[in-house]
């Protein structure tokens, strides 16, 4: 392909970007039914497998609905597999990013991860007295 015709179809990467962001939105409610339960907080956060989860959710989402931001932007004849999956591991980020944004900046958290950095809190105090 000719480099000098490559353009971006700015209406389109616009509308794959909000799918993108509300994709991220639903993604993270979806996840937070489980990550926020107690047991998960108390017994499996620490393991760091959230992130592992959060992609391979997002790329599930992405190749049932055949969605590949990648080859949509770039104007591509076909979604492929590997556009899938790097869309739903950009989809997963962006949940992180509504993660922070809810807890860290809106102050909105499950009771029970309130609960848990509240101790969390009390032991990093706790043990800089001693």
């Amino acid at each position: 392909m000719d480099p000098n015709l490559f353009h971006l179809d700015w209406e389109r990467m616009f509308e794959v970007l909000v799918t993108i962001v509300i994709l991220s939105f639903l993604l993270e409610r979806a996840l937070a039914v489980f990550f926020e339960t107690r047991v998960f907080i108390n017994k499996v956060a620490e393991k760091s497998i959230k992130e592992i989860l959060a992609v391979a959710a997002g790329a599930l989402v992405c190749i049932i609905w055949e969605f590949d931001a990648f080859s949509m932007i770039l104007l591509q004849e076909k979604v492929t597999i590997f556009g899938e999956v790097l869309t739903g591991s950009v989809i997963a980020g962006g949940s992180k990013a509504s993660i922070k944004l809810f807890r860290d900046v809106l102050k909105f958290m499950s009771s029970a991860e309130s609960q848990r950095q509240t101790r969390l809190k009390k032991e990093v105090e706790g043990g800089g007295n001693q």
